[in-house]
């Protein structure tokens, strides 16, 4: 990877989780960034049929038709908190990859 290729970007992760993270970039003597660099590799395509908040909210679908239920992730009172899931704590970690 070229240097240029390289951004500098704050990520928020559960305390747990960033624990996990820690543990196996241990394991594996690897950095935090290259353990979430793979994580995405290896999810992306999962991730990528989530619905955009753009196709789903409120559990309507952009064609009209009202889901069974509605996506807790994607609704307009979730929306409203800017976005920001009410399970995390206030000061969730922080690492910083580069």
């Amino acid at each position: 990877m070229a240097g240029s290729d390289k951004q500098k970007q704050s990520l928020y992760f559960p305390e747990g989780m960033l624990g996990e993270i820690k543990v196996e970039a241990n394991r594996q003597d690897r950095s935090l960034s290259w353990i979430v660099q793979q994580a995405w590799r290896i999810a992306r395509s999962e991730i990528m049929r989530f619905p955009s908040v753009g196709d789903v909210i409120g559990g309507v679908r952009r064609t009209g038709e009202q889901d069974e239920e509605p996506c807790p992730s994607t609704t307009r009172a979730h929306l409203r908190g800017g976005g920001r899931r009410r399970d995390l704590p206030s000061t969730a970690p922080v690492i910083v990859l580069r």
